[in-house]
């Protein structure tokens, strides 16, 4: 508290010295509150900044627990999310999780379902960090089991995020995204995967590994799309590898996006 005393006593300060020059019959107040409407919005802007900048970040795995397979739900707000695979064999999943993470998990025969959620916060020591002496970071990093198959859904907010998935087994991959920057490797080795992508004011690139196929469905606004027509010639409704119904691995990809830039590649 005492940093907010500082405060408050710098703005009677202040306040005196303009009443003082008013009763000299010089009339500043209008220059005194243009200069506070300023002052906060710098305020906010720097707390925001330093709420993300600085942040404990809270260890999080969970373990396999003899699961043969696994559905994974990843909220995550603003900041940075970089997804790898990885970790020890008996964990599903391990990582560090800034600005805290509520995970809820059940079980249902052999599959094991996660969710891992950021913390609600108080906005008071997100906007005031330094007043509070608490600060709130929303950087993660995640790694996967590779071998367990996994239906893997992200949702995250004003975020960039890197999402190396070449490794994983995975069977599905749901991605809905708001005004943000996402990179994604697909599997390589994962047989048929479903892909679903729903982006807002977002860029996002998706990168498909040599050896597999790929079918690819875009529906876009007002969104630039850059698809690899060379590996996926169009077909009139999308873009299709020659040998997507037989290849052994390919991905099954669809994408609907407001405003932004889809490349798949």
């Amino acid at each position: 508290m005492r940093r907010l005393s500082e405060i408050i006593g710098g703005i009677l300060i202040l306040v005196g010295v303009m009443t003082l020059f008013s009763m000299l019959g010089i009339h500043l107040w209008g220059f005194f509150w243009a200069f506070a409407l300023i002052a906060l919005g710098v305020w906010f802007i720097r707390g925001v900044r330093v709420g993300r900048q600085f942040c404990p970040a809270e260890e999080v795995s969970i373990p396999l627990s003899g699961a043969a397979e696994a559905d994974i739900v990843l909220a995550h707000g603003a900041g940075r999310l970089i997804l790898d695979s990885g970790g020890a064999p008996e964990t599903l999943l391990s990582g560090t999780c800034g600005g805290g993470v509520e995970v809820t998990k059940d079980r249902e025969g052999d599959r094991l379902r996660v969710v891992l959620r950021l913390k609600e916060r108080d906005p008071f020591n997100v906007m005031f960090p330094w007043i509070s002496g608490r600060r709130a970071g929303l950087d993660w990093n995640v790694k996967l089991n590779p071998s367990v198959p996994t239906a893997l859904h992200l949702e995250t907010g004003a975020c960039e995020s890197a999402l190396r998935l070449t490794d994983m087994r995975l069977r599905e991959l749901s991605i809905r995204t708001g005004a943000s920057s996402t990179t994604v490797d697909l599997p390589a080795r994962a047989g048929r995967t479903r892909v679903i992508v729903e982006s807002g004011a977002a860029s996002v690139r998706l990168r498909v590994p040599d050896d597999v196929a790929a079918r690819v469905r875009i529906h876009a606004g007002l969104s630039g799309v850059h698809v690899d027509t060379g590996r996926f010639p169009s077909t009139g409704d999308g873009y299709q590898s020659p040998d997507f119904a037989t290849a052994e691995n390919a991905v099954d990809l669809d994408v609907e996006s407001g405003v932004g830039s889809i490349e798949v590649f």
